[in-house]
């Protein structure tokens, strides 16, 4: 009889082995992941090596063979439920799976009815904008004619600020505005102003006379030439009016150069070319040159 079985103690699931006898202690009993594999036990050591692991081309074959096994089983319960009739009516999975093929239809037309669009309505271009042209309602109907179209004549207004023209190769007399009867003329060669009319006497008369010439330094200005003195035109001196004869010279060209302003009621201002913003006043002294002050001409008929 062996030692283990002599032992005299007892317990639950067998004997308690003994874990020293007469030769010293025991070995430890071997794992139960190890059952069924060779243990060596190394010199020294009171626990057995590891046994060898399995190679890793035996746990991929399991893996495919259990994988296999279970798309086979699928693939059966799948053709089971598949041939079943008992109900007519029930969609099978196998039904949900396989979607049935479409069925010809109609073809749907997208072409624009061949009536006429009502007022308002939205039509797409041909281009390659897809943005809509919204179209406006034009009031015509299939086969009526076109409403003639009626033609508007653009209005001729005409300023009422416009400077009256002093015409060139016309004699005129100036007239001031503020006081009628009083008219430009030259004596001793100096600018001024007289009253003047049809009893004056003759020569008073021809000195209030001044021919309208284009404007000698240029431009769409005027120059005023004596009628009496031919070759001799209004000029400013020293900022005075004179009648000087022509000297060709580019200043006096300048200086017998006037510009005519609209001064209101049919009046015009004469402003300098060569001083802009300086017209003819009448003052103590003569006619001048003056920033503050102007004096209205109104264009008369010579007397």
């Amino acid at each position: 009889m062996p030692d283990e079985d002599s032992h005299d103690r007892l317990r639950i699931g067998g004997w308690v082995p003994p874990y020293r006898d007469s030769n010293g202690p025991l070995r430890a009993p071997v794992p139960p992941g190890l059952l069924g594999s060779v243990v060596r036990r190394a010199p020294g050591s009171r626990w057995p090596a590891p046994s060898a692991r399995r190679p890793a081309g035996a746990t991929g074959r399991r893996a495919v063979v259990a994988l296999a096994t279970g798309v086979l089983i699928a693939a059966a319960g799948l053709t089971t439920l598949a041939l079943r009739d008992d109900d007519p009516g029930r969609i099978t999975p196998a039904q949900r799976l396989v979607l049935p093929p479409d069925a010809p239809s109609d073809p749907v037309s997208v072409l624009p009815s061949p009536t006429t669009g009502s007022p308002g309505s939205v039509t797409r271009s041909s281009g390659p904008s897809r943005s809509p042209v919204l179209t406006r309602p034009t009031g015509k109907r299939l086969g009526s004619r076109p409403a003639p179209s009626s033609t508007v004549r653009p209005s001729t207004v005409r300023p009422s600020t416009a400077a009256p023209v002093l015409v060139a190769g016309a004699t005129v007399g100036l007239e001031r505005a503020d006081r009628p009867g009083l008219r430009l003329r030259h004596r001793n060669f100096v600018a001024r102003f007289d009253r003047i009319g049809d009893d004056s006497a003759r020569p008073d008369r021809r000195d209030s006379r001044f021919t309208v010439r284009a404007a000698l330094s240029g431009g769409p200005c005027v120059s005023l030439e004596a009628e009496n003195f031919p070759g001799y035109f209004l000029r400013h001196r020293d900022f005075v009016l004179r009648l000087d004869r022509r000297d060709g010279s580019r200043l006096f060209e300048q200086d017998a150069t006037f510009c005519p302003r609209p001064a209101g009621g049919g009046a015009v201002r004469l402003e300098s070319v060569n001083y802009p913003g300086r017209f003819l006043s009448t003052g103590d002294r003569g006619v001048r040159l003056s920033r503050e002050n102007s004096t209205a001409f109104v264009i008369r008929e010579p007397v």
